[in-house]
């Protein structure tokens, strides 16, 4: 009997990880099964990502490798840039067709060269049965966003925000742990928005405690947050024994004036004030974020504000983005645009601030005992994951398991990683604690 591959490619966000799942499980579904690392595949999708022009070149690169590979292929392309942009991707010589978010039934109908079984068919925004990863999978909670920020693209293409009722994520939660998944990321396209569409005032912090409360998990993390939806709730419900004391923060800027100019709900006080918060309910938490650099109107003095407020938030972990206008946006359409020059040095000042820091961050642990996620075995055979803190560490030898939480003794730093050995204790049972001021 012939057996059919398929190869799904994914660019962007945790999202989109997620919606990729969705996606492999429907061709598996109509009678595909996926193509094993550097074999052909018969079907080819790529889901795609409009979040910056970098994201747009990528998408288009990632579609011209997959034909290049798969030359005898049917390669299909969707996700927020096929959306945003369907004209400019058909016309590369070689995609058979290209659906927005919201018609990948209409593609599998085209895959499948006929009607899509019950089985195969997409409805709504959520429901996966396992995840392509080994150890972590993210659960999409929560799509759209009516923000509407003035350099964002994404309410455009994602739509108005839709929350998963809280069964619903729980019951998907259930089976990734039957599975084996010792993390589960909760994520969205404005995650702190969940809830806001349900009846019952349900929160992301009702989510988290929920989630955390299972039997089995390992550990629950969150990925993006806005600063003004840290309530003192959901720091709360941060100090379950099984959530990661990790927030991912979006600053953008640090300069009030650009904070205003850019849509943002808070000024750059406030989110300082959000990260004080953080640190006096929560154990050593980890803060990370991201910062657009060169946004219309951004003067020298306002770039140092967001120097400065980058080093009060002391961040272990920080995305520097230049400025990319989409068009479509309010940002597209203002004066004031930086020179690519100047855009180029200050991010080179922010990057090397950000170094800096994660080194501090990543020196600070050395010494103590952290749990680590083991997401891969390299060929030299050292064991590589994060901690809960979101810190890289490897282990060497041929100890431990990949996909298995383990606690870690760090021994040193190298850069922003830590190096680590396996402590006696061995595997972390569900919900354990373990305080990282301990020695």
């Amino acid at each position: 009997m012939e057996v059919h591959r398929y190869h799904v490619e994914t660019l962007g966000c945790k999202a989109n990880r997620y919606d990729s799942q969705r996606l492999a499980e429907a061709l598996e579904a109509l009678g595909f099964c996926e193509a094993p690392p550097g074999a052909a595949a018969e079907v080819c999708v790529v889901n795609t990502c409009t979040v910056t022009h970098t994201s747009d070149r990528k998408c288009r690169q990632a579609i011209r490798r997959a034909i290049r590979r798969n030359p005898r292929a049917r390669v299909f392309v969707t996700g927020c840039y096929a959306t945003a942009c369907p004209g400019v991707l058909r016309e590369i010589e070689g995609v058979e067709g290209v659906f927005g978010r919201e018609q990948c039934n209409e593609m599998l109908q085209v895959i499948a060269g006929g009607p899509v079984p019950e089985a195969a068919r997409l409805e709504g925004d959520f429901g996966i049965r396992g995840f392509s990863g080994r150890g972590r999978a993210f659960v999409k909670i929560q799509d759209g966003c009516d923000f509407f920020c003035a350099y964002c693209i994404l309410p455009y293409v994602r739509g108005t925000p839709r929350s998963r009722p809280p069964a619903g994520v729980l019951e998907e939660v259930r089976g990734l742990i039957d599975c084996g998944f010792r993390e589960i990321v909760l994520t969205g396209i404005h995650l702190g928005l969940y809830g806001r569409d349900l009846e019952g005032n349900v929160t992301l912090a009702d989510a988290v405690e929920r989630v955390a409360d299972l039997e089995g998990i390992g550990r629950v993390r969150l990925s993006s947050v806005d600063a003004p939806e840290v309530s003192e709730r959901l720091l709360g419900a941060m100090r379950h024994p099984a959530v990661c004391a990790h927030l991912h923060l979006s600053l953008q800027s640090g300069d009030d004036a650009v904070l205003e100019r850019m849509g943002r709900r808070y000024t750059a006080g406030e989110f300082l004030e959000t990260t004080v918060a953080a640190r006096q309910r929560l154990d050593r938490p980890a803060l990370t974020g991201e910062v657009i650099v060169g946004f219309p109107g951004e003067t020298e003095e306002g770039f140092e504000n967001t120097l400065r407020v980058c080093r009060e938030a002391a961040f272990s972990r920080m995305h520097v983005f230049p400025f990319s206008p989409r068009p479509g946006t309010r940002a597209a359409r203002m004066e004031g645009r930086v020179s690519p020059e100047v855009v180029r040095e200050r991010c080179a000042r922010l990057r090397d601030l950000a170094h800096k820091m994660a080194v501090e961050w990543a020196e600070s642990f050395v010494g103590r005992r952290a749990r680590v996620l083991f997401e891969k075995r390299e060929r030299s055979g050292t064991l590589v994951g994060y901690t809960d803190r979101y810190v890289r560490v490897s282990v060497p030898g041929p100890c431990g398991r990949v996909g298995e939480l383990q606690e870690v003794l760090c021994t040193g730093a190298k850069g922003a990683s830590l190096e680590g050995k396996l402590s006696e204790q061995g595997t972390v049972g569900s919900s354990s604690r373990w305080i990282m001021a301990d020695r």
